[in-house]
């Protein structure tokens, strides 16, 4: 007897509870030849912008004695090399796709999700407005972090919200 574990995300159906946070999995190839992705409730991206970027210059790891520090700065080749690459891949193996996006502007975050849905490469939309590891996050959006700003929080989310019929994330 198998036990029913299904949940409903938001709209968003998955066959168990089970995900990855973005960024530690990557886009799921490089961890499928040791498990195989097709078993999680969904797989959440690496974080996804529109153009290509580089993260920060290394070190961008350091262990400290309670853990680790991390500072990638968002690296990832950008949407049109996720889409022609990555989403193929994840499509192939049957499991829903949570794409973590991350943009300049609320107009940015709602490009990705209106091309992610219109190319079929997400699932659902995760809105990331927290990541403190870039230096556009404090200069082109202001002082502090989106997410620091409850009224900033809410523009965003009804512009990503507008964009998309996807479920949406925060």
């Amino acid at each position: 007897m198998h036990p029913h574990i299904e949940v409903n995300l938001g709209g968003l159906r998955m066959k168990n509870p089970v995900t990855v946070a973005s960024g530690t999995f990557g886009y799921g190839e490089e961890y499928d030849r040791y498990f195989d992705i097709a078993h999680l409730g969904a797989l959440t991206t690496k974080s996804l912008t529109l153009a290509p970027r580089k993260g920060n210059p290394a070190p961008r790891i350091v262990e400290t004695p309670a853990g680790m520090l991390n500072a990638i700065g968002l690296q990832n080749a950008g949407i049109e090399a996720y889409l022609a690459h990555n989403a193929p891949f994840l499509r192939s193996k049957a499991v829903p796709i949570i794409a973590n996006v991350y943009g300049c502007s609320a107009d940015e975050y709602a490009e990705l999700a209106e091309r992610l849905e219109a190319a079929d490469g997400a699932d659902a939309i995760e809105v990331n407005l927290s990541c403190p590891n870039v230096h556009d996050a404090r200069t082109t959006r202001g002082p502090a972090l989106v997410a620091q700003a409850p009224e900033k929080v809410e523009a965003f989310t009804r512009t990503v919200r507008s964009a998309t019929t996807l479920p949406v994330i925060v």
